[in-house]
Parts: structure tokens; C-alpha cells; sequence
């Protein structure tokens, strides 16, 4: 409960101060947005180095999901959707294909880039973070009435159209 209080107080705060658009408001404004970041990231568990308690990183987990999403997944494609640098997700992956989750191979059409697949323990690793992942974001709203799921998700929406510049 203290800190909902606290990020309401933040958050009037902020609200009162943007409108100057003044240094101080403008640190106001980051601060408050970096204390939501830590307190969703630790609600989550993103910074656990075992993403949901298994052998995986959410990192690695994030390029799992994103390398099953892609028709033919390049390294590079990878790194461009998660918006990571590329030697960043060549280690990652990297990791991922010593642990026998992931396969590279020198692409047929363009022998300078890297095709990337999952194995079939790749699969089953992802099916289990997700398994667990969706478990775990459920419990977080199962004390919420209709009405409140329905008020974050519309609040989540928000976060989404106005942070995303690609939309804007």
C-alpha cells in the first residue's frame, strides 16, 4: 500500500510540474517513470538471473519467443525487432545454442548472415517460460474485479500508444 501511495504522490507530483516543462519537472517526470520501470520489473521477476526459476535469462527468453515468431529468423532480424545490439544478441544466442536451444547455420541465400531455428528443446523450454509466465501475470490481477482488469488493461493500452514511437 505504501508504495501505490507513494506513486500516486509521485505521479500528482509530476502532473503539476510537467506543465512547466522546467528542468526540475522534466527529472520529476523521469524519476517517476524509472520508479514504475524498478517496481514492474521486480513485480515481474526480469531481474532474476533464471527467468520464471527455469535454465533460461529473460533475455534469452525474449529471443526464444521472438526467433519462434519470425518465418526464418536471421540474427540479425532478432536484434532489430528486440531493438538490442547485435553483438549483444549474437552472445545471447551464443549461450542459447551451447544449451542446445537454439541452432545456427549459415544462411542459403545470403552466405554472409545467420539463419537461427529453435531445437526441439528450444520449444519445450519456451512452452514452460510461458506456461509459467502466464501462471505468474495471473496471479498478479486475480484479486482484481472485471472492472479493474478492464481499467488496467485500458491504462496498459495508454502506455502503449503513447511511449511507442512508431505508432505516433
Amino acid at each position: 500500500m505504501a508504495n501505490k501511495q507513494r506513486a500516486t504522490q509521485q505521479s500528482r507530483q509530476v502532473s503539476r510540474h510537467v506543465v512547466n516543462e522546467n528542468a526540475a519537472a522534466r527529472t520529476d517526470l523521469a524519476e517517476a517513470i524509472r520508479s514504475f520501470n524498478r517496481f514492474f520489473t521486480e513485480v515481474i521477476g526480469s531481474l532474476d538471473e533464471q527467468h520464471e526459476g527455469l535454465d533460461v535469462t529473460l533475455a534469452g527468453s525474449r529471443i526464444l519467443f521472438t526467433v519462434r515468431s519470425l518465418p526464418d529468423a536471421q540474427v540479425g532480424q532478432v536484434a532489430e525487432v528486440l531493438r538490442l545490439d547485435l553483438a549483444y544478441t549474437s552472445r545471447v544466442l551464443g549461450v542459447l545454442e551451447d544449451s542446445g536451444l537454439v541452432r545456427r547455420t549459415i544462411s542459403r541465400t545470403d552466405r554472409r548472415q545467420r539463419d537461427v531455428a529453435l531445437t526441439a528443446k528450444g520449444n519445450r523450454l519456451l512452452g514452460e517460460v510461458e506456461r509459467r509466465s502466464n501462471a505468474r501475470v495471473l496471479a498478479l490481477v486475480d484479486h482484481l474485479s472485471a472492472d479493474e482488469i478492464h481499467r488496467l488493461l485500458g491504462a496498459m493500452s495508454t502506455i502503449r500508444v503513447l511511449i511507442d514511437k512508431e505508432d505516433a
